[in-house]
């Protein structure tokens, strides 16, 4: 299933772009917000003006115009960082992204996908609901046809972003099936109420928001693509979801393994560097071989799409493996840092929430095990 691929100079340099940008405008800031609980949205503007909401799609919509792979690379780099921002960007880039540029009208393009590639928008999916979450066909938010309008009734939960969005796509029930709907200036529209925003393991800094739809209009043609193939746009979009996800997941686990590389050559004990016990020299090799085959699986499956073919079960393997991958690799971090892994005082503990949550979303790991399977008799 999973094909070869080559990285071109040119890759390795967007990385290193990436990385000397991150350095340079993200981590000097990410103390800061994580003490104060709040969203970092000059941070997340910067991140935009720098073109990463819209790596792979054209100049013409403010893009980069550059390739999946630069895309994996991209979210890769900034997870290493801080995952909250590549988080935005994922979302961006593919859940919302995504159905806009291959199903949307040439005006949707223009009007909705130049603002979110440009940073001007911030943007969310309004999917998940109390009773459908892994079983996405199932939902029972509706938008009902009324003159050359639709009226939306219903509920949504873990709304990444969504209260401090610009944009939402909604999944929502029409007579012909799931479709996608695009509702700018949210926070603008009757009957439309941002109920909280949930707590998570993630910290405050997260904004994962429960949503009310009473009654809330919206234009007819708002509809994205055909009504009722809302589903198959969805899960396309995961595809490039799960990739962004699996990139996160490495991007996390690199963080963490350089953090205990520094760690383990700095801190003595019994008159020599950490480094040189067997039991951690093992965990340090573990992490390195995990993270590099979680690397390999996810560029694989970028560069398979780039190739325009899809990647159900390439980006359903690299997601699982690369966020298994993470929460390992977090875990382990903490045990080579000891007391100081446990403390706040290291970014470890950070990195280990995120690791949990990066195995929920875009599909449980379970559900992604469940794809892997389905696709070996296709």
């Amino acid at each position: 299933m999973i094909s070869s691929f080559e990285l071109t100079d040119a890759h390795e340099e967007h990385r290193e772009t990436v990385r000397q940008f991150c350095e340079d405008e993200v981590e000097p800031h990410i103390e800061e917000y994580e003490e104060s609980g709040t969203f970092p949205m000059d941070v997340v503007e910067t991140v935009a003006d720098a073109g990463f909401h819209g790596v792979q799609y054209g100049t013409e919509y403010d893009g980069l115009g550059l390739d999946y792979r630069s895309y994996a690379i991209t979210i890769e780099e900034l997870s290493r960082s801080w995952k909250l921002l590549a988080g935005t960007a994922s979302v961006a880039g593919s859940l919302v992204g995504y159905p806009i540029h291959e199903f949307g009208e040439e005006w949707q393009r223009e009007e909705w996908l130049t603002e979110i590639c440009s940073g001007e928008w911030i943007p969310a999916l309004s999917l998940t609901e109390p009773n459908a979450g892994s079983d996405a066909g199932s939902l029972e938010t509706t938008a009902t046809r009324d003159g050359d309008e639709y009226v939306l009734e219903g509920e949504k939960v873990w709304t990444t972003n969504g209260s401090i969005a610009d944009f939402l796509v909604v999944g929502v029930q029409t007579d012909e099936g799931v479709s996608l709907i695009g509702v700018p200036e949210p926070a603008e529209r009757d009957g439309l109420e941002f109920v909280r925003d949930i707590p998570c393991m993630e910290g405050e800094t997260a904004v994962e928001t429960e949503i009310r739809y009473d009654g809330v209009r919206v234009p007819a043609e708002n509809v994205i693509g055909e009504p009722g193939r809302g589903l198959r746009y969805v899960l396309e979009g995961l595809d490039i979801g799960r990739i962004g996800t699996a990139a996160q997941g490495v991007g996390v686990a690199q963080g963490a393994f350089e953090e205990s590389t520094a760690f383990a050559d700095e801190r003595e004990q019994f008159g020599q560097p950490i480094r040189e016990f067997q039991g951690v020299s093992f965990k340090l090799a573990d992490m390195a071989i995990e993270i590099e085959a979680s690397r390999l699986l996810t560029l694989a499956a970028a560069a398979k799409r780039d190739r325009d073919e899809r990647v159900t079960a390439e980006a359903a393997m690299a997601k699982t493996k690369a966020t298994d991958v993470a929460m390992d690799v977090t875990t382990e971090a903490v045990q080579v840092h000891g007391s100081r892994g446990y403390s706040k005082d290291y970014s470890l503990e950070r990195r280990m929430r995120v690791a949990k949550g990066m195995q929920i979303y875009e599909g449980t790991n379970e559900i992604n095990r469940v794809v892997v399977a389905n696709q070996l008799y296709e």
